[in-house]
């Protein structure tokens, strides 16, 4: 019971993905650094080690950027909730199989 509640947590989680990909396709935003950006902002790129460095990434950049990404979010989580359903429907192995009564054989140990 609780194998299969998570599979279909997993299945949620794949439809999340689907819907996050289509808002981010539908009505991207762009951030810098935690701060909202609005059209013709910039924001400098950042070295590992805190430095600021001579790149900027214009809004129409960032904006370009989140839209390219939504259609893999969306194929990534279509596919793990394909996935899930895939498994949390097909029977667990070895129940539901009848074994033949003439398959069945006795021993000379038991019945």
């Amino acid at each position: 019971m609780m194998r299969r509640l998570g599979l279909w947590a997993f299945v949620v989680a794949g439809l999340a993905l689907v819907a996050w990909g289509v808002a981010t396709v539908v009505a991207p935003s762009a951030s810098c650094r935690g701060v909202e950006m609005h059209p013709g902002d910039t924001c400098s790129y950042y070295a590992r080690d805190d430095t600021s460095t001579e790149r900027l990434q214009t809004y129409d950049q960032r904006i370009a950027a989140a839209r390219e990404q939504g259609p893999t979010v969306i194929v990534v989580g279509a596919l793990a909730a394909a996935f899930g359903v895939f498994v949390a429907l097909r029977p667990a192995a070895g129940a539901a199989r009848e074994v033949p009564a003439e398959a069945q054989s006795s021993s000379d140990i038991g019945p």
